[in-house]
């Protein structure tokens, strides 16, 4: 928005803060309600765009949280997740992800080590049989 008249900038932010609002209020009331909670329906409700709710992070959690529980009681829409409780899921995901790569590089030792018992016993098996063979 760089370049626009200052009232202009003032407009659209307004704007887009009243459709912010209509899109909680519109989440908040099919909640209330019971209904089914998915993008289509909160726009539909808001009187706002698919593509509104998407662009805005807060908003496109919040329906995602509420899509994923299939609605839910009255009052129950949660804050926006902060900064803090973003990264400490990235850290623990992190840290899951490292304990992930340990185990599958344990078990891929294992498995190397298998078949290297395996393709020693199958060498031994082949000189056998071809001593048998000889005879």
């Amino acid at each position: 928005m760089t370049g626009l008249p200052d009232h202009l900038r003032t407009a659209t932010r307004s704007r887009s803060e009243a459709a912010e609002e209509r899109a909680r209020a519109a989440l908040s009331s099919l909640v209330n309600n019971g209904k089914q909670i998915n993008f289509t329906a909160v726009a539909r409700a808001a009187g706002v765009s698919t593509d509104f709710l998407y662009r805005h992070p807060a908003l496109r959690a919040l329906v995602e949280r509420h899509r994923a529980k299939g609605g839910g009681p009255a009052g129950s829409i949660p804050e926006p997740t902060t900064a803090a409780s973003t990264s400490s899921a990235v850290r623990a995901l992190a840290a899951r992800l490292a304990q992930e790569k340990r185990v599958h590089q344990e078990e891929v030792v294992k498995l190397r080590k298998a078949l290297e018992v395996a393709h020693g016993e199958n060498l031994l098996l082949r000189r056998r049989l071809a001593r048998y063979e000889t005879d």
